[in-house]
């Protein structure tokens, strides 16, 4: 299989709108604005999540870069990174967040993807990240703990990890 991560661009269309179509709009805390939306407008709406990456650390938002995971040039799920977190991202949601599709999940994809993106971040230096998965998410902390996390507490239904890298 040939695994491919590809930052947000203006250029994705209707297999990247039908991914977003795929992904519920709320779901184990994770909110997909992408949802629901008119195939017309989502050119626009990729081009806001692309704006993220100069994005100010706020109550609502913090520096973020999407790609979308694509196998064998099908995609199958998106992965944020927040370049810049405080002490409330940390907490709320860590550095990294990710979903997978719903009819591709079970398949090992979101383990994969997150290690393609841990791999970005060591090629930048970087030494850790942060994440966080809800408790009942069984596949997020697999794909976490597959890929180094280590569980640092669960507080209120939800699990806190770090990587170091």
């Amino acid at each position: 299989m040939k695994y491919e991560l590809k930052e947000l661009s203006l250029s994705m269309g209707r297999p990247e709108y039908e991914m977003y179509q795929n992904i519920p709009a709320k779901e184990s805390g994770s909110t997909n604005l992408g949802y629901g939306i008119p195939f017309e407008v989502f050119p626009s709406f990729i081009e806001s999540q692309m704006a993220r990456k100069f994005q100010n650390i706020s109550d609502f938002d913090t520096p973020t870069l999407i790609f979308i995971m694509y196998v064998n040039d099908y995609p199958v799920g998106y992965i944020g990174i927040r370049t810049k977190i405080n002490e409330q991202w940390r907490k709320w949601s860590g550095n990294i967040f990710y979903v997978v599709r719903k009819n591709e999940r079970n398949k090992g994809y979101a383990t994969q993807m997150l290690g393609m993106a841990l791999n970005k971040l060591r090629e930048n230096g970087w030494e850790e990240v942060f994440l966080q998965s809800s408790a009942g998410n069984i596949g997020s902390a697999k794909a976490i703990e597959h890929n180094g996390g280590v569980l640092l507490n669960e507080d209120d239904g939800t699990r806190y990890y770090r990587i170091k890298l």
